[in-house]
């Protein structure tokens, strides 16, 4: 790097830190007038197996979905990512959180006043590297588990945040470890840096108010819609990983919004401190359904906000917004909404971030530390898992059973005649199927008509030998083109029973080259000469 590059960095974080210190400074002042009691809450225990567990999050809270089901595959079965990037993105960059500018150039890519740098190959064996050395030091879940997560992955092209190839460097990091068939990448909506949300699109969600699609700010919750229908991703993400559900209205929820104390889940070196100090917020929130708080078994689902998205600064917008409380109503979903919250010096994070670039590890910790089981944020929330089970399902790692679903082997006689299959989604290259578990059934077959040796169409194997899920990601997809799918169970004598035998899905249209910026110490759009720019892609 010059000289004179170095001197503007320099200048350019001298001001910045002054401006963010001259916020902190207001805000604290206002806190300490109108600051809340704090509570004194306890997590109920409640009838969950964790090792039905899913994560998901929008920006930093995506960071930290995946940081989460990296530390803790042999529990979690699905992560969702919507606008963030791959596991241990910032590197060595993340030692102390003290080269937070590298990280974000290399991690966001969308401010012109930090270049973007390209995440590399030696980047990603960087990342792959150390997600197998730090499973074999036990600091991890085995890497085996993460063959058996499904990956569910949303970018909007007006997302000037967080570019495009950070969100493709997700799907890149999963490739290593994952089979493509359960890895989903969403990514010619056009949205903004935002959770997208249909309980906010159907403006009935407890006064919560939403974005336009291709608007980036205020509560980052937006509406899209997808071919005139207002695109659900919590429904996608959520159907991906547990099957086809139903879905109850925003007005009809029974459930209620139960805040817990964080604190007594804030540890650093086995002893309990204040949430601010690994700066997350005093209260929790957690949705419960009616059959759970009544004793029904349930999952467990982890929803993490983004950047300026925690309950301080928004209020109830994302906990009762984004669009997971509704599919958790009707299918004993529990849904932990834990709270970072913004800190200001020591940890430096003013915009109450979740922890994906180590502003809470110490100079002799490892780079990455913050990622690890150990990580205090990663350990602070997998402990309210644990309190949510009764602690009953932690048995160490390497001790757990694999979290794949189990199929009955009772015979082919026990498969019904038919079994409905859904397309829960679609991107310009993929296809996203699912199905319910069928009684009997040993494995399934997909396939996918195309044109046979004379030319005529026939219907090709597509799904691997054995295949046993009840989800399949079709890829390498022409855009806005149909395709006609058959699937079938095999029962344990090998007989076949047809669940779909002609179901045609049409691909999305590609995306447009779109190349959006945001300013993050101005707050506004930009393009990439860093001037003021109000235009969005169509």
């Amino acid at each position: 790097m010059s000289r004179t590059s170095s001197s503007f960095r320099f200048s350019f974080y001298k001001h910045a830190l002054l401006f963010v210190g001259g916020m902190l400074a207001i805000a604290w002042l206002c806190l300490l007038g109108g600051k809340e009691a704090k509570s004194a809450n306890i997590l109920p225990r409640l009838n969950i197996d964790l090792r039905e567990t899913t994560v998901s999050g929008i920006s930093s809270g995506a960071f930290m979905a995946v940081q989460m089901a990296v530390a803790h595959s042999s529990f979690i079965m699905g992560v969702a990512s919507t606008a963030g990037g791959p596991y241990f993105c910032a590197g060595e960059a993340s030692w102390g959180g003290a080269k937070v500018a590298e990280a974000i150039a290399r991690c966001m890519q969308g401010d012109p006043s930090l270049p973007a740098t390209p995440i590399t190959e030696e980047h990603h064996a960087l990342m792959r590297d150390a997600t197998i050395r730090w499973a074999a030091e036990g600091k991890i879940d085995p890497v085996d588990a993460l063959a058996r997560q499904k990956v569910w992955i949303f970018h909007g092209y007006n997302d000037g945040i967080v570019k495009t190839p950070v969100s493709e460097a997700v799907q890149i990091y999963y490739n290593a470890f994952t089979p493509a068939y359960r890895i989903f990448y969403k990514h010619e909506l056009p949205a903004a840096h935002a959770q997208i949300s249909a309980a906010c699109s159907a403006g009935k969600t407890d006064g919560v108010r939403c974005n336009a699609c291709s608007a980036t700010g205020g509560n980052f919750i937006n509406a899209c819609a997808a071919d005139g229908v207002p695109y659900d991703a919590a429904g996608s993400a959520l159907q991906f990983f547990y099957g086809p559900m139903q879905r109850i209205a925003s007005e009809h929820l029974q459930g209620k919004v139960v805040p817990f104390s964080q604190a007594r889940h804030t540890l650093r070196d086995g002893i309990e401190v204040a949430p601010a100090r690994i700066s997350m917020a005093e209260e929790g929130y957690l949705y419960v359904p009616r059959p759970c708080q009544e004793g029904e078994r349930c999952r467990l689902h982890i929803a993490f906000h983004g950047c300026r998205q925690y309950a301080g600064k928004i209020g109830m917008d994302f906990v009762k917004g984004a669009g997971f409380n509704e599919w958790a109503e009707a299918n004993r979903i529990v849904v932990l909404f834990p709270q970072a919250a913004s800190s200001s010096f020591i940890p430096a994070n003013p915009n109450g971030c979740w922890d994906w670039w180590g502003y809470n590890d110490t100079g002799d910790q490892e780079a990455g530390h913050y990622l690890t089981r150990e990580g205090l944020q990663v350990a602070a929330v997998w402990r309210m898992a644990q309190a949510l089970a009764g602690d009953a399902t932690e048995t160490g790692a390497g001790n757990t059973q694999p979290n794949e679903r189990t199929i009955s082997a009772a015979g082919a006689q026990d498969i019904p005649a038919a079994s409905v299959v859904q397309a829960l989604d679609v991107s310009s290259d993929q296809v996203l199927l699912a199905w319910n578990p069928v009684a009997g059934a040993r494995a399934y077959v997909v396939y996918r008509q195309q044109p046979g040796p004379d030319g005529e169409p026939v219907f090709a194997r597509v799904s691997p030998e054995g295949f046993s899920d009840t989800a399949y990601v079709d890829r390498g997809l022409g855009a806005r083109q149909s395709y006609l799918y058959r699937i079938v169970a095999l029962g344990v004598d090998g007989r076949e029973s047809v669940l779909a035998d002609s179901l045609t899905v049409r691909t999305a249209a590609r995306e447009p080259a779109c190349d959006p910026y945001f300013s993050m110490l101005r707050g506004l759009p930009v393009d990439k000469d860093n001037r003021p720019a109000d235009t969005v892609c169509k």
